[in-house]
C-alpha cells in the first residue's frame, strides 16, 4: 500500500455520516429496545461469538497469510489504532465483518481475498475498523444476529409482534446509516477515491477474475449519477421503507454516491490536512504538563490552563483535566465543539444536560471556549472583550454572555460564578486585561 497520511488520534466524530447518530437516537427511542439490551446482556453472545469465530476460521499473522496481515496493520497504522485480530473465513463471498463488543475482530472471507486489490482489501479493512472506532460494533453485532437473538431475548423479556417489528426496522435502518460512516473511514484508510468507488462497484457485481477485467469506473458513476437524478433515487417514505426493510447496508449506488459526495464537498481533503477531531482521550490536558515553552502563545495557553483548573476544580456537574470523562466529553465534541487546532487541549466540561450526556454545556479549552448554544463556533479568550451576568427569568437558572453574543447557560449560581472566575482569569492571561464585567 503506498505512503498514507497517518491520521493521529482521529475519531470517528470526524467522519460520521449526519445521517449515523440520528438514526441511533431513534434506535433507542424504540419501544422494547432497552428490553433487547438488557436481555442480550444475560444471553452472552459476545463469548458464544467468539468461541465460534475461534473454532471456526483462521487467525492471521506474520506467519500466517502475511500479506494479508502486513495490509491490516498498515491500514491501522493509518487511522491510529491497535490493530485488531484478523481472521480469514472459507466463504466465496465477498464479505468482512466485525465482532466482539468487549475486545473486536475483524473477519474476512476467502472470496473477498481472492476478489480483491491489495488496496481495495485495505479499504474492506479501513471499513471495519471504521466500525470500531465508531462504537458500532455492539449494535452491528444486533442487526446481524437479529432473527436468533430476538428469539432468545423474548424468552426472558417478552416482546410483542408490533414491538419485534419496530426493533427489526430501527435496527436495519440505523445499520445502513452506519454503513456509510464506515465507508468514509475505508476511503480515509487508502486515501484513494477511486479505489473506494471501485470497491463499491465490485461488491455489487461480484468476485470473478472476468468480471474484475472488464469492469468499468467510469460507466458505474454515470450509472449512480442517473440513479440519483431519477425518480427511484428521489423515492422516500413508505416504498422506500418497503424497499429496503430487511437489508442492513445501503444499496451500492447510494454507498458509491455517498463516498463521491463526501469528498467533492471539501470534508475528505481538510480530514487529511489535519483539520479534523481528535479522540476525546487524546485532547485532555493531563497533570504536569503545563506547557510553559514555544514563546508567548504556549506561556498564555498554560497560564489560560492553571486559571480555568484553579476556578473549578471544586465546582460540583464541572469536570476539570485530567478527570473529564470521556464518554460526555465525545459527544460534546461531535455535538457542539469544532475541530480542536493541533495541541489544542481540553481542560473542563461542564454538562449542562445533568444526565451525563454531554451533547448540552460548555467546554473550555487552552485557547477558546464552546458552548451548546452556538454550536461549532468557538470563541478564543484573546477576543473575549466584556462578560455580563443575565438572570434565567422566571424557570430560574442563570447565565454568562460573553461579548454580548455567546451565552453560557449555567443551572446555578455557583457554577455561573465559577465558571466567570475561569474565563476572567484565561482571558487575562491572553489580553494581560480582564474583560470588562457587565451587569
Amino acid at each position: 500500500m503506498p505512503k498514507r497520511v497517518i491520521l493521529e488520534a482521529i475519531s470517528s466524530q470526524s467522519f460520521e455520516h449526519e445521517a449515523d447518530r440520528a438514526a441511533l437516537e431513534r434506535l433507542k427511542r424504540t419501544a422494547g429496545f432497552d428490553r433487547l439490551m438488557r436481555g442480550l446482556a444475560n444471553v452472552g453472545i459476545d463469548r458464544v461469538g467468539r468461541l465460534i469465530n475461534e473454532s471456526s476460521n483462521i487467525r492471521l499473522s506474520e506467519r500466517q497469510v502475511g500479506s494479508i496481515w502486513a495490509l491490516h496493520k498498515q491500514v491501522a497504522e493509518v487511522l491510529d489504532i491497535e490493530p485488531p485480530p484478523l481472521y480469514l473465513q472459507h466463504d466465496v463471498r465477498i464479505n468482512a465483518y466485525t465482532s466482539g463488543v468487549d475486545k473486536p475482530f475483524i473477519v474476512v472471507t476467502s472470496g473477498l481475498i481472492e476478489g480483491f486489490s491489495d488496496d481495495e482489501i485495505a479499504y474492506v479493512l479501513g471499513h471495519e475498523m471504521g466500525h470500531i472506532l465508531a462504537g458500532h460494533v455492539l449494535y452491528r453485532m444486533v442487526a446481524m444476529n437479529l432473527g436468533l437473538i430476538l428469539q432468545l431475548v423474548s424468552d426472558m423479556t417478552p416482546l410483542g409482534g408490533l414491538v419485534r417489528l419496530g426493533l427489526i426496522v430501527a435496527l436495519q435502518a440505523w445499520s445502513r446509516c452506519a454503513e456509510l460512516t464506515a465507508d468514509r473511514a475505508g476511503l480515509l484508510a487508502v486515501q484513494d477515491p477511486e479505489v473506494a468507488l471501485r470497491a463499491n462497484m465490485k461488491l455489487g457485481a461480484g468476485p470473478g477474475p472476468r468480471i474484475a477485467r472488464e469492469l468499468d469506473l467510469e460507466a458505474f458513476m454515470e450509472q449512480v449519477r442517473e440513479f440519483q437524478d431519477s425518480e427511484l433515487g428521489r423515492l422516500d417514505g413508505v416504498w422506500r421503507a418497503l424497499l429496503e426493510f430487511d437489508r442492513s447496508h445501503p444499496w451500492v449506488v447510494v454507498r458509491a454516491h455517498e463516498v463521491d459526495k463526501w469528498v467533492r464537498g471539501g470534508h475528505y481533503k481538510r480530514i487529511l490536512d489535519g483539520d479534523y477531531q481528535r479522540r476525546s482521550a487524546s485532547v485532555i490536558a493531563q497533570d504536569g504538563e503545563l506547557r510553559t515553552e514555544g514563546g508567548a502563545t504556549a506561556e498564555m495557553a498554560a497560564a489560560a490552563e492553571q486559571a480555568i483548573k484553579d476556578a473549578l476544580r471544586r465546582v460540583y456537574q464541572v469536570h476539570t483535566a485530567p478527570r473529564i470523562p470521556e464518554s460526555p466529553l465525545h459527544l460534546a465534541l461531535g455535538t457542539f465543539v469544532s475541530n480542536l487546532e493541533p495541541g489544542e487541549r481540553v481542560i473542563a466540561l461542564y454538562d449542562s444536560s445533568l444526565a451525563g450526556h454531554g451533547d448540552r454545556g460548555t467546554v473550555l479549552t487552552d485557547r477558546r471556549v464552546f458552548s451548546s448554544t452556538r454550536p461549532r463556533v468557538g470563541t478564543y479568550y484573546r477576543d473575549v472583550l466584556s462578560i455580563a451576568r443575565e438572570s434565567g427569568g422566571l424557570f430560574g437558572g442563570t447565565k454568562l454572555v460573553l461579548d454580548d453574543s455567546l451565552e453560557i447557560p449555567c443551572h446555578t449560581r455557583a457554577v455561573r460564578d465559577a465558571l466567570e472566575e475561569a474565563l476572567r482569569g484565561a482571558v487575562t492571561a491572553f489580553r494581560g486585561e480582564p474583560p470588562q464585567r457587565k451587569e
